[in-house]
C-alpha cells in the first residue's frame, strides 16, 4: 500500500519529468490511497495546462474523464478528507507547509504506509518528521 499525492497522479495524464516513474506505480500490485482532495487537484492540474496553452481543451476534458473513470474503478482508493483533517492541520502547523499537501501526509501516517510525492519542497519538509515520505524518482530538481 502507498499514498501518492496529486503531483504524482497528474503525471499519469501529463507527459513531464517523472511521468514514466509515476506510471510505474500504477502497474505495481500495491493499493494506492489518497485523500478525496486528489480528485480536484489532478483535474485542476490537467485544466491548468489549457490555460497555459500547453494542452488543447478537448484533450484536457478527455483526460479528466479518464481520471474520473479511474477513480470509479478504484485505481486510487479515496479516503474522506474529514477522516484525516485534524491530523493534517497539526502537520501543516508542525512542518509549516500548506494544509492541502498535509492531507496526503496524514493519510500516509494513518495507514502506516509510504507517501510518494513529486514536490521536492514538500518532501524535504515532510521527510524531516516521517522517513516514509519519498520523492518520486526523476523529480529531484523540482
Amino acid at each position: 500500500m502507498i499514498v501518492v499525492d496529486a503531483n504524482v497522479a497528474a503525471k499519469w495524464f501529463l507527459p513531464e519529468k517523472g511521468s514514466a516513474e509515476a506510471e510505474q506505480l500504477l502497474s505495481d500490485a500495491r493499493k494506492i490511497l489518497a485523500p478525496e482532495l486528489i480528485r480536484t487537484e489532478v483535474a485542476g492540474a490537467i485544466t491548468r495546462k489549457v490555460r497555459s496553452g500547453e494542452l488543447a481543451a478537448e484533450k484536457a476534458i478527455h483526460r479528466c474523464g479518464i481520471w474520473l473513470k479511474q477513480l470509479e474503478q478504484h485505481v486510487v482508493t479515496l479516503i474522506p478528507d474529514e477522516e484525516v483533517f485534524e491530523s493534517a492541520v497539526r502537520l501543516s502547523v508542525e512542518i509549516k507547509h500548506p494544509l492541502q499537501d498535509c492531507l496526503y501526509l496524514a493519510v500516509a501516517r494513518q495507514y502506516d504506509t509510504p507517501l510518494i510525492t513529486a514536490d521536492k519542497k514538500f518532501h524535504d519538509r515532510a521527510s524531516a518528521i516521517d522517513t516514509r515520505v519519498l520523492l518520486l524518482v526523476g523529480c529531484k530538481d523540482n
